[in-house]
C-alpha cells in the first residue's frame, strides 16, 4: 500500500498490486544501499515514513543489509531523501524524507515514498515505528511495532507486541506471546501461537486466533466477530460491543459476557 500526496484525484491510478500511485508511476526513482554493523547491538530501532517495509531475518548475520527505493514526483524530493543510520548497543535505521509541497490545480501532482527491504540477524530484537504502507516481517526475534496505517504480516517470530491504527494484522508461527495493545480498525488473525494472546483494546474488525499454546484474552472489543479455535489455556472476553463470539476446543475455562452465551 503506497501513500502519496496528490493534488488531483483524477491523476491517481491503481498499480498492479492495488497500490495508489501517481499517474506515470514513479517519475524519479533512486536506490540506496547501506550496511549497518550489528555485532555489538542488543536492539535495532527502525523508523520508516511512507512506503512499504519488509524485514527478513537471516541466520549467522552480524549486520543489517538495507535497500531503500525512493520514488518521487520531483527529482529534488528524491535527492533530498536518504537514511539516517546509527550503530551501537541500540542501533537505528531511519528514513529521511522532505515535506512534499502540495499544489492545487489541474495537472498538479506531488508524491514521495520510500520502500525498504532490510535483512537482519534472525535473533535481533526489533523496535519498529512505521508511518504508512504495508509491513512484512519474516523469521525475526522479539518485535515491538507501532504502526499508523497499512497491513501488517508477521510470519515466524519469537514474540510480538503491537499498537496499530488501521489495516489488517496477520500473525503466524509466533513461538512466544502476542500482545495487541490497541487496534483501531482492520481484522486481526493469528495461527500457531506458542504462548498467550492478549488483545487489550480493539475498535473494529474481526479477531480470529487458532492453535494458541496458552491463554487467549480479549479485554475490550467494540465491534466485529471474535473466534477462538484450539486454545490450550483459558479463553476470556471481558467486554464486547457488537458481533458474535465463537469458540471450540478450548482446554481451559471459557469466560464471555452473559449476553453472548
Amino acid at each position: 500500500m503506497k501513500y502519496c500526496l496528490l493534488g488531483v484525484a483524477g491523476l491517481i491510478a491503481l498499480g498492479s498490486a492495488g497500490h495508489a500511485m501517481a499517474w506515470g508511476d514513479c517519475d524519479n526513482q533512486r536506490v540506496i544501499e547501506e550496511t549497518l554493523d550489528l555485532s555489538g547491538t542488543d536492539l535495532l530501532q527502525i523508523v520508516a515514513g511512507a512506503g512499504d517495509l519488509e524485514i527478513t531475518g537471516q541466520p549467522g548475520m552480524e549486520s543489517a543489509i538495507i535497500k531503500a527505493t525512493v520514488c518521487a514526483s520531483e527529482a529534488e524530493y528524491s535527492e533530498q531523501s536518504g537514511l539516517d543510520i546509527t550503530s551501537g548497543a541500540t542501533a537505528r535505521i531511519a528514513t529521511i524524507m522532505p515535506e512534499v509541497e502540495w499544489r492545487s490545480g489541474w495537472g498538479s501532482s506531488r508524491y514521495l515514498y520510500m520502500d525498504l527491504e532490510i535483512s537482519v540477524p534472525d535473533s535481533m530484537q526489533l523496535d519498529i515505528r512505521d508511518s504508512s504502507g504495508d509491513l512484512s516481517l519474516r523469521r525475526v526475534g522479539s518485535v515491538v511495532v507501532q504502526d499508523s496505517s497499512g497491513d501488517i504480516e508477521v510470519n515466524t517470530a519469537v514474540s510480538v507486541e503491537m499498537k496499530d491504527s488501521s489495516g489488517d494484522i496477520e500473525l503466524e508461527e509466533i513461538s512466544g506471546d502476542v500482545v495487541i495493545i490497541a487496534d483501531s480498525s482492520g481484522d486481526i488473525r493469528g495461527e500457531n501461537i506458542g504462548g498467550s494472546v492478549l488483545v487489550a483494546r480493539d475498535s473494529s474488525g474481526d479477531i480470529r486466533f487458532r492453535d494458541v499454546g496458552a491463554d487467549f484474552l480479549v479485554e475490550r472489543d467494540s465491534s466485529g466477530d471474535i473466534e477462538a479455535k484450539t486454545v490450550a489455556g483459558d479463553f476470556s472476553v471481558l467486554k464486547d460491543g457488537s458481533g458474535t463470539i465463537r469458540y471450540s476446543d478450548v482446554l481451559g475455562e471459557v469466560r464471555i459476557p452473559e449476553d453472548k452465551d
